[in-house]
């Protein structure tokens, strides 16, 4: 039996909020019986497992020019009979993802059977971005979405055209630092912002800093090895040429991905320190400044994101009337593993849901 928390946040929307945002019925999750366990859905989930492939009437990949000279890599798959009224999706990767990453291919394949349109985000250094980077991604990149949602607002040149975005892990992160960052005037509303709506965000590292103790955890020492391992190799060759990353290099490996965020992430990516880099890249400073109706999902046993670092949202208010953001928390399904008994994972049948019936409230 699943146990469902919803909260929502006390923002101060300069834009109508959907209702069907607190009305929306998520779909059940149960989850396999031999896959019980934070550690067991997060590596098994994490898996490979079938390869799939987009399935899509036509297939184009763009380029995204950026001030600092890189370059991003966006996969626009368009279903057959696709009209700006059928909407799009913009979809950010983890960590370690790219826009092959098995559960971007099939949140892909989900929204194209139902007619919509997605476009799939390798961030800087990642996938088919990595050759056009000198620098890296991390979880503050926000100028890199709204940079990604013009192109997308230029390309499809439809006030009636909906845009919806989904994150997972730290693209999560990113999308709900974006949307904060707008409602707040950090950042300058990029065109086409008006149409932007909803946003889905499954298993944000919305604290930093808390994630970063959790994984100071022994328990946890194989995840840090792991990222450690797969952030090193995926270095770009315009990355691994820059002399203050050879510099990097020849320093003591990094045991901990606080250890990498403070000799790599924090000074390639211009922070003081890691510390300086958890305190802006974080997105739980900026819930409450969210105008766009927003759904973000965790879980219960999540090893990487503890769930008491989402307690600062669900405090700030109950407002199911005017409260922009919603939270849901899962019973199991540890980190963006959510497999079912069947093997399948729910939060496929999640984003298929949730845009489904959100671009439907909108027609």
């Amino acid at each position: 039996m699943q146990t469902q928390h919803t909260f929502t946040t006390n923002a101060r929307p300069q834009r109508r909020v959907a209702q069907w945002l607190h009305e929306f019925e998520i779909p059940p999750y149960v989850p396999h019986r031999l896959l019980r366990g934070g550690h067991l859905q997060t590596l098994i989930g994490a898996r490979p497992g079938q390869a799939v492939r987009p399935v899509a009437a036509s297939h184009q990949r763009h380029q995204i020019s950026l001030p600092d000279g890189d370059a991003l890599v966006m996969h626009d798959d368009q279903p057959e009979g696709w009209t700006p009224q059928c909407g799009a999706v913009l979809m950010l990767h983890g960590i370690c993802g790219c826009h092959a990453a098995p559960y971007m291919v099939r949140f892909q394949r989900r929204l194209g059977q139902l007619g919509i349109r997605t476009f799939r985000l390798d961030m800087r250094g990642c996938g088919d971005s990595a050759p056009l980077c000198r620098t890296i991604t991390h979880a503050g990149r926000s100028e890199d979405v709204v940079a990604a949602i013009e192109f997308i607002a230029r390309l499809i040149d439809d006030a009636d055209s909906p845009i919806g975005a989904v994150g997972v892990s730290l693209g999560g992160n990113q999308l709900l630092l974006t949307a904060g960052r707008v409602g707040n005037g950090f950042h300058t509303p990029p065109l086409g912002w008006d149409r932007v709506g909803p946003i889905l965000a499954v298993a944000p590292p919305l604290d930093l800093q808390l994630c970063s103790d959790a994984m100071q955890s022994a328990r946890l020492r194989f995840y840090n090895w792991y990222f450690i391992k797969h952030l090193l190799r995926r270095a770009s060759p315009q990355l691994r040429s820059r002399e203050d990353y050879q510099q990097m290099l020849r320093l003591p490996r990094p045991r901990t991905l606080r250890h990498f965020d403070r000799e790599f992430t924090a000074p390639l990516a211009g922070f003081e320190s890691e510390q300086d880099y958890y305190g802006q890249a974080s997105a739980a400073k900026v819930i409450n400044d969210i105008n766009v109706p927003t759904l973000v999902v965790t879980s219960d046993d999540d090893p990487l994101v503890p769930v008491e670092s989402f307690a600062p949202v669900a405090q700030q208010s109950s407002d199911r009337e005017t409260g922009s953001v919603r939270l849901h928390v899962s019973k199991g399904g540890g980190h963006h593993g959510y497999l079912k008994r069947d093997r399948t994972s729910w939060s496929d049948d999640l984003v298929s849901a949730f845009f489904k019936e959100a671009f439907a409230s909108r027609a």
